[in-house]
C-alpha cells in the first residue's frame, strides 16, 4: 500500500513540476480504523487509468483532526479527468462501494498551485506540514514568500516547498503552504 501512495505521489510531483498552473481538488475522509487498505485498493482500481491530465492521488495524512485521508485529483482544469469517461452507474457503484468504509467526508477544497519548489526530492521528503493562511496582501505576499524561499533555497535543500490559492472551501484560509521533509 506505501508503495502506492509512493507512486503516486511521485507521478503528482512530477505533474506539478511540468505544469505551473495546475488545479487541484481535495476531499478530506475519516476512513474507519482498519479498512485503509480496502480504500487503497478500491481507490486503485477505479483510479489507475490515463488521464487527459494530471492524477488522481490517495495520501494517508495526520494534519487535521478528523481526517486520516485524502484524495487529491490535480491536473489542467482545461483538459480534465480521464481519457476513457465511464458511466454514471460505473461512478455510482464504485462510491457506494467505498462509502462503508468512512466515519465521515468533510472540508474539502479546491486551491491552485501557484509554487513549487523543483529542487526538492520527492523520495527525500516523505513528511508535509501543511499551514491555511491569510495574507492581508496577496500580491505582497507571493514577492516575499518568493523572496523567502530563495534566501534559504541552502537551507531547504532536498526539502520540497509549495504554495496554491485557496479557491473554494478549506477552513478559512486564502492560501495554502506546505513543507515536505524527511520527517
Amino acid at each position: 500500500m506505501k508503495k502506492i501512495y509512493f507512486l503516486l505521489s511521485t507521478f503528482l510531483l512530477l505533474l506539478f513540476g511540468a505544469n505551473a498552473q495546475t488545479s487541484i481538488r481535495y476531499i478530506n475522509l475519516d476512513v474507519k480504523m482498519g479498512e485503509e487498505a480496502d480504500v487503497a485498493r478500491l481507490f486503485a482500481e477505479y483510479h489507475d487509468v490515463e488521464r487527459k491530465s494530471g492524477a488522481a492521488v490517495l495520501q494517508s495524512v495526520g494534519y487535521l483532526g478528523g481526517i486520516s485521508h485524502r484524495i487529491v485529483f490535480a491536473g489542467d482544469p482545461a483538459n480534465w479527468g480521464e481519457k476513457v469517461e465511464r458511466s454514471d452507474a460505473e461512478w455510482e457503484a464504485y462510491i457506494g462501494k467505498m462509502r462503508p468504509h468512512f466515519n465521515d467526508v468533510n472540508r474539502s477544497m479546491v486551491s491552485t498551485n501557484l509554487r513549487w519548489r523543483k529542487e526538492g526530492s520527492w523520495e527525500k521528503s516523505k513528511a508535509s506540514k501543511y499551514w491555511e493562511i491569510i495574507p492581508e496582501d496577496p500580491e505582497q505576499f507571493l514577492k516575499a514568500y518568493d523572496n523567502f524561499i530563495k534566501s534559504i533555497d541552502e537551507i531547504l535543500g532536498n526539502r520540497v516547498v509549495t504554495l496554491e490559492s485557496i479557491d473554494l472551501g478549506g477552513m478559512g484560509g486564502t492560501h495554502t503552504t506546505s513543507l515536505r521533509g524527511s520527517d
